[in-house]
């Protein structure tokens, strides 16, 4: 098939009334690159006055009408006269946003376009991606099911197995590693989760993310796995990012099995159930590979076990924590070193966390897919992840740490730089906001992801000092300082980086954070076939 040929698929108008009455209306779609974005251009099968696109979440604050009398409008096209053309100048997003898809990303020269961003509401769409000279599409088809690439041929490896394409920036080491773990983690999942995936998958790697995470990917029903970096510090990653790093896109192509060609049930509602089983099975994969070792992975999974006891609290479970922010992937993991090691202890090792996740993709590749209910039947009887759902949150944790205990973990209580860092953060943000609160590690430090619902806090501001100390370099001295004007209720005093000052509001005392480091534990490392 020629590369610019891409598949139709259906965003479909459920018919109603006399069908005879009514023509569906249909739209075919151009994408060619353009100066700083691409240029898309619709072409209708009948004039209207108004057209909404499908999908409402893609941010569109960067697309410009280059039709004259037209305009654009929360995802609505209008024009007080009929049209059935239109073209719109999309430029790259200027932000990652939480769980929501780029709608155009830079790859060097080139781009990854969403195409189910440019799809119509009720209209049965067709999306074609126009190379220029010396340009190629990935993939050849189907790209208003997902991402797409489009751009220079010069960026594109193939080898069995996928694609690999890597922005004009990207330094030869990350992209190295990351085609690396692209390839063996399909090997891996391939043996373990089985069935030959429907689709050659892609690798894009750029580092021409604007920001604000560090970094970040995502996967789409193109089979396109998009990994995207942020700031000038990629050629040699500070060891505490390249920990992090060398599971990355292991997580990432685990998708291809697991949230890809298959239903999910629960997708929206309960995102730690595929999210975790990612980044668990991306920590048992790749330390039985040797991408990573069993201390780092074991670090992960206590630094999850931390970040998942923070957001939980000794509350009783609220499914809303667990939809969106680090929850969704600190108590992901959690559930799934706790169901691997029961499974293990249960089979005296012939079976793993795999095991289970290969009979129920199978059983959901039926049509039926999977959720939470599917999961929770295919644990062993009385498992411990009741303790951490159902479970009275003023026992939880005790609970659990007994539990643990009798699988063969041992816990200790030490805290670090970063559990202070964050303690400190999270108690004071849950007190000026309104909604879910967190913060993100940016190349000038911390910066809050506040919105406007933080009062004197809000702006996403970027974070200097508190109290006069460095939350980045001196997180415990910044955290003692919090700690004891809190006591008094006494406000705190932030500097931002825009050379702001504010004070902001504690009335509530900050305890102590309570971070488990594994002192002991099982082995993760498994068979790999």
């Amino acid at each position: 098939m020629k590369l610019d040929l891409i598949a139709v698929i259906a965003v479909a108008i459920l018919a109603s009334g006399d069908a005879a009455a009514q023509v569906q209306q249909t739209a075919t779609v151009e994408a060619r690159t353009a100066t700083d974005g691409v240029a898309v251009t619709w072409h209708l099968a009948r004039p209207v006055t108004e057209v909404t696109f499908h999908e409402a979440d893609i941010i569109r604050d960067r697309w410009t009408i280059a039709t004259p009398g037209l305009a654009i409008e929360k995802g609505i096209v209008r024009s007080k006269r009929p049209f059935d053309t239109f073209q719109i100048l999309i430029a790259p997003d200027a932000a990652e946003v939480d769980r929501v898809y780029m709608g155009l990303t830079k790859v060097g020269t080139g781009v990854i376009l969403y195409g189910p961003g440019v799809a119509l509401k009720d209209v049965e769409t067709t999306l074609t991606l126009r190379p220029g000279a010396g340009e190629v599409v990935l993939p050849g088809e189907r790209a208003i099911e997902g991402y797409a690439y489009l751009g220079p041929e010069t960026a594109v490896t193939h080898k069995a197995g996928g694609a690999v394409v890597a922005g004009a920036s990207v330094p030869a080491s990350l992209s190295q590693l990351m085609s690396d773990g692209f390839f063996k983690a399909q090997a891996f999942y391939g043996a373990r989760l089985g069935r030959a995936l429907p689709y050659e998958p892609t690798l894009v790697v750029t580092t021409d993310s604007p920001g604000p995470t560090v970094f970040r990917g995502d996967v789409t029903n193109t089979g396109v796995i998009a990994t995207r970096f942020f700031g000038t510090s990629w050629a040699e990653p500070a060891p505490d990012v390249m920990d992090q790093l060398s599971t990355f896109v292991w997580h990432e192509t685990f998708h291809l099995w697991n949230g890809h060609g298959i239903l999910l049930k629960d997708g929206e509602t309960a995102p730690w159930l595929h999210e975790g089983a990612a980044e668990y099975g991306a920590l048992v994969a790749a330390s039985t590979s040797g991408a990573t070792n069993e201390d780092q992975a074991k670090s992960s999974v206590a630094r999850r076990l931390n970040g998942c006891r923070s957001a939980l609290g000794d509350r009783d479970y609220d499914p809303q924590k667990l939809r969106s922010g680090s929850a969704v992937y600190d108590c992901g993991v959690v559930v799934q070193w706790i169901a691997d090691l029961e499974m293990r202890k249960a089979t005296h090792g012939r079976h793993d966390i795999f095991n289970l996740w290969n009979a129920m993709l199978a059983r959901g590749r039926s049509g039926a897919g999977y959720g939470v209910a599917d999961f929770r039947a295919a644990l062993t009887q009385n498992s411990a992840v009741k303790i951490l759902l159902d479970g009275r949150g003023a026992d939880r944790w005790a609970s659990l740490e007994a539990r643990l205990s009798r699988l063969g973990v041992s816990l200790a209580n030490a805290p670090g730089r970063g559990d202070y860092r964050r303690a400190a953060l999270l108690h004071l943000t849950a007190q000026s906001c309104t909604g879910a609160t967190g913060f993100y590690t940016v190349p000038e430090g911390v910066k809050l992801d506040t919105g406007v619902r933080c009062g004197v806090l809000s702006g996403d501001p970027v974070v200097a000092r508190i109290e006069d100390h460095d939350p980045m370099a001196d997180a415990e001295a910044m955290f003692r300082a919090v700690q004891a004007r809190c006591a008094r209720a006494a406000p705190i005093r932030y500097r931002f980086q825009d050379g702001r000052t504010v004070e902001a509001v504690c009335s509530l005392p900050l305890p102590d954070p309570k971070a488990w480091t594994i002192t002991t534990a099982p082995r993760m490392a498994t068979r790999s076939n």
